[in-house]
């Protein structure tokens, strides 16, 4: 018997770091977790999508995640994680309608930190409605392309 824990289960840890400190806006832990080239990848029918470059670029998709959702009411309902991959699956509340938008979110992880995010909306239109509600803005600096 050996005291290694697996690959899957190192990241598995960190996954679960990750996500429990979302909720609590602990932005300095998430960060933590990630590479410090990290690559966030949003869909690009999104107001905010593109691609989120390095540890900067999670705190500017968290703020613009949060002017359209109630991210302390960010739920994970359950967590797949095999080996460098991991996938998320939950939702939260828009703030417009405080209807419920799920979500997976795929992970890569790379010498113990998540290198890559991809993001996935099961109903992105209520992010959508709430966006142009909002009056949201495309000036927090991410690329912006489309993959």
């Amino acid at each position: 018997m050996t005291d290694t824990k697996s690959l899957t289960e190192v990241n598995r840890s960190i996954i679960d770091r990750f996500y429990a400190a979302g909720p609590r806006g602990d932005l300095e832990t998430m960060s933590d977790c990630l590479a410090d080239d990290v690559v966030i990848h949003e869909p690009p029918y999104l107001p905010f999508g593109g691609d989120y470059r390095g540890k900067e670029g999670l705190s500017a998709i968290y703020s613009a995640v949060a002017q359209l959702a109630d991210v302390t009411q960010f739920k994970v309902h359950y967590i797949l994680v095999d080996g460098d991959r991991a996938v998320a699956f939950g939702g939260f509340p828009v703030n417009d309608t405080g209807k419920f938008t799920h979500f997976a979110e795929e992970s890569r992880l790379v010498d113990g930190k998540i290198a890559e995010i991809r993001l996935y909306y099961y109903d992105a239109q209520s992010l959508l409605v709430a966006s142009n509600a909002a009056g949201a803005d495309d000036s927090d600096g991410h690329t912006g392309q489309a993959l």
